[in-house]
């Protein structure tokens, strides 16, 4: 399978010069809070495409679950940019397949006049005299993306009142990358990819019967209001029930499953995979779900703050007989003096210190 193996940040947030190898199928990214396990996320999804629909997706990315967003596109762009330097650029490079790929975005932030006649109607409206003129902050700058020695470069440009909304989509993204945000799963429709392949839909019930034995069937209806789809699962006693019934422990075992079969082929970012899961049910569910992505040929890239967790996903190896063929690296962040330092183990070498040493790898 083709895979990202090695990653290196030069810029981005507050991430400067991390280099990472070695990279697995499956990558547990583990380290205190605010240490860039997320940036590190993030900085990966500059490896699909230099398109601005990309960039822009990714500065929403930390206000995606939200009911509306906290921040203007503007600001959240901004904020991918590190702090303390003058010139605004971010760099991220890597081998994919065997093949370098880098994304580099590098651009200028100045104070101009903008016509309020060039916004649109929604921007308007926060203006009583829509036909006078501001002063806004833009931001004007060129993406160079390359990839097997072919480049692609794309003019970037937005000030505090643009809209991700219209912006082209005509340029194919170059690597397939999803991200499954830490409470996804609580904004629903996480069922449509696995009902299309009744084989894995025979996977995926089983695993919901961990938390239900009495879970028969899933299922999308249409609901009596505005017609919409809604997820639906067939209990034995209850007869159909709305999967927003459920307890979020269902709710996220569904959107991982559904997001690695959207994934397939590619790679699947998950933040805090941990969330809403109890850890008594890790080895079966991380069993389900590093099967699953093996099955699909998917990539994982996977933090967590938990320590059960990791030994979770590294007894889904069975190191103990198992002599080659290690599935799983375990990258460490730590940040100091406003630098982040890595180090990268094999899931072996986690899993025996773990046994002889009860070796703390968030540290």
């Amino acid at each position: 399978m083709k895979k990202i193996s090695k990653l290196k940040i030069d810029r981005f947030r507050g991430i400067r010069d991390l280099e990472i190898e070695n990279l697995t199928q499956v990558n547990l990214i583990v380290g205190d809070n605010n240490c860039g396990k997320t940036s590190m996320l993030e900085a990966l999804q500059f490896l699909r495409s230099g398109s601005a629909a990309n960039l822009f997706k990714i500065a929403r990315l930390r206000d995606r679950g939200a009911v509306s967003f906290a921040n203007s596109l503007y600001d959240n762009f901004i904020c991918m940019f590190p702090k303390d330097e003058r010139k605004l650029k971010i760099r991220i490079s890597g081998e994919y397949g065997g093949a370098p790929v880098s994304c580099m975005l590098v651009g200028t932030e100045t104070r101009e006049l903008l016509d309020l006649n060039e916004l649109d109607r929604f921007a308007r409206t926060e203006f009583k005299d829509a036909n006078g003129e501001t002063e806004t902050d833009v931001f004007r700058g060129t993406s160079l993306y390359t990839m097997n020695e072919q480049s692609v470069t794309e003019e970037i440009q937005l000030n505090r009142f643009s809209r991700a909304t219209g912006t082209s989509l005509a340029r194919p993204e170059q690597i397939e990358i999803n991200y499954v945000a830490p409470f996804e799963h609580l904004k629903g429709n996480v069922m449509n990819r696995i009902i299309k392949n009744d084989a894995y839909k025979e996977i995926c019930l089983k695993a919901l019967q961990l938390f239900d034995p009495e879970i028969e069937d899933m299922m999308i209806l249409r609901s009596d209001v505005q017609n919409r789809p809604v997820d639906y699962l067939r209990h034995s006693r209850l007869g159909n029930m709305p999967l927003s019934s459920y307890g979020d422990g269902i709710k996220k075992v569904l959107l991982l499953s559904n997001a690695i079969a959207g994934a397939a082929n590619g790679i699947l970012l998950i933040d805090e995979i941990e969330t809403a899961i109890h850890k008594k049910y890790y080895d079966d569910i991380f069993g389900f779900i590093v099967k699953a992505c093996k099955t699909f040929n998917v990539q994982m890239f996977i933090t967590t703050h938990s320590i059960e967790a990791i030994d979770g996903l590294l007894d889904t190896q069975n190191y103990e007989t198992q002599t080659k063929n290690d599935a799983i690296s375990v990258v460490t962040l730590k940040r100091e003096s406003n630098k982040t330092y890595s180090r990268a183990l094999s899931g072996r070498e986690v899993f025996e210190n773990r046994e002889a040493f009860n070796f703390e790898v968030r540290l």
